[in-house]
């Protein structure tokens, strides 16, 4: 049956690769569709989704053309138009919602992020900051992206690096690798795929050893720790599970955190992520306190269930890795019990999905920065920028050195009950005085337009094509 209606376009993020770290939105939107338009390797990692389905693919460079016959194909029926990953980082969505005729009729739905899939499978937790950057000049000046890359490393900001190098491209990581060379780095190829990958190394032994660059694809992302990071250690399997519940309802859910709570005796977490998670079998159990001692007393619970043989899950929002209190579970596990960190779709990615295309190019999140210049100096550099857990107060610092035409969002409990979401320009956003705290700051990439409500951001495709 067509659960969507006719006409309907949606850009739906499939995941870093494998079926389980697929949304059940993500799913559905799919077996929805009537038509499905997507890259053919990435067609081929949703096989099972597309029988009875009619399927148009295109290669390597082929994003104009298949946006072009997913707007096309809109007089016959309902699209879906597949992005790996979450759509809004260098995927569809830009450009999908750049040539729509009408953008707020467009649905994107988020995905899992292939490096914050990464980072859950190494152990990797951000506690402050992230930046993400791609290192393909396809599309974008590489004196900008090389600005970045030195205002990240100036400010000790964790990096993940897309697009590291190709068969054609590969003088670009290597200029990446001199900027980090004292950093430790994570190579992590194919996640969710065939042959997957993933192991620790130095910037200084990739700089030096040709083999080990051979490895690295486009199919790679390169994570660099930097300050606020927790690196522990994490198990492919285990009794305590630490699960991400994405921005919402059971439709946020990955395939993986829904058989991981369906198996699990206890659920530990927030009352609010308790609730929004819907029936499941476990019994659910909200503790109160301080953070750390709610982290303590959830900890605690779990292996005591651990060690009977029994399964237990702690719950975060959006996904472990990006500004959790998954740290302190992981440091209270300290190696000796394993944990499994199931990722989810991050708030980021919601409320960028909910705004439009936003963050097509790079982008930095923060985590309620010490410096409220922060936010506007990374813009100033070409980031895209999502400032988390901001409180209403706060808003004006945050904004009063950006450029005054650069789109901007604020947004709260995306994907909840109650949700909100203010689009405008950064000089009227300013004069906005909001009580309350817990909102998430979206900053856009350059060059964004604010078109029938949404934002849309472009990564450079118009430079290159005519459409």
């Amino acid at each position: 049956m067509n659960m969507h209606p006719e006409g309907r376009l949606s850009i739906v993020g499939i995941g870093p690769g494998e079926a389980s770290l697929r949304t059940l939105a993500a799913v559905d939107a799919i077996r929805g569709a009537d038509y499905v338009v997507g890259y053919r390797p990435y067609l081929k990692l949703i096989e099972d989704l597309l029988p009875g389905k009619e399927v148009y693919s295109s290669g390597m460079r082929g994003e104009v053309d298949r946006v072009r016959a997913a707007l096309d194909l809109l007089d016959r029926g309902s699209v879906a138009l597949v992005s790996s990953g979450d759509a809004n980082v260098y995927g569809m969505a830009g450009l999908g919602l750049e040539m729509a005729e009408h953008p707020a009729e467009v649905e994107v739905v988020p995905g899992v992020t292939s490096f914050t899939a990464a980072a859950c499978r190494a152990g990797l937790l951000f506690r402050e900051c992230v930046a993400v950057i791609s290192l393909s000049d396809l599309l974008t000046p590489w004196e900008g992206i090389e600005g970045r890359l030195r205002q990240a490393a100036d400010h000790g900001m964790p990096v993940a690096l897309y697009n590291p190098q190709s068969k054609r491209r590969d003088w670009q990581l290597l200029r990446a690798l001199d900027i980090y060379q004292d950093r430790d780095l994570l190579v992590a190829k194919g996640v969710g795929r065939e042959g997957e990958r993933i192991f620790w190394s130095t910037a200084s032994r990739l700089l030096e050893s040709e083999s080990l660059r051979e490895e690295i694809d486009m199919t790679t992302v390169i994570i660099l720790p930097g300050r606020g990071c927790h690196r522990g250690e994490a198990a492919p399997r285990s009794l305590i599970n630490l699960v991400g519940t994405g921005p919402g309802g059971r439709d946020s859910l990955t395939a993986e955190a829904q058989a991981i709570l369906s198996s699990s005796e206890k659920l530990l977490g927030a009352e609010r992520y308790l609730e929004l998670i819907g029936d499941f079998p476990g019994e659910k159990l909200a503790h109160a306190g301080p953070c750390p001692e709610r982290s303590y007393a959830r900890f605690q619970e779990a292996a005591r269930l651990a060690r009977s043989g029994k399964r237990a899950s702690i719950l975060t929002g959006g996904d472990p890795s990006i500004f959790s209190a998954g740290w302190r579970i992981m440091e209270l596990a300290d190696d000796r019990l394993p944990v499994h960190i199931s990722p989810g779709v991050s708030a980021f990615s919601s409320v960028a999905a909910r705004a439009g295309a936003p963050l097509c190019g790079d982008f930095a999140l923060l985590s309620r920065p010490d410096d409220p210049a922060a936010p506007s100096l990374l813009a100033a550099a070409g980031f895209g920028v999502v400032v988390y857990n901001v409180r209403g107060h706060e808003l004006l610092p945050l904004l009063q050195d950006l450029e005054p035409e650069r789109a901007v969002a604020l947004a709260r409990d995306v994907a909840r009950r109650g949700e909100e979401m203010i689009i405008m320009r950064a000089e009227e956003m300013i004069n906005i005085r909001p009580s309350g705290f817990r909102f998430t700051l979206l900053i856009s990439c350059p060059r964004a337009e604010i078109r029938e409500g949404r934002i849309i951001a472009k990564r450079g495709y118009d430079t290159k094509y005519s459409y």
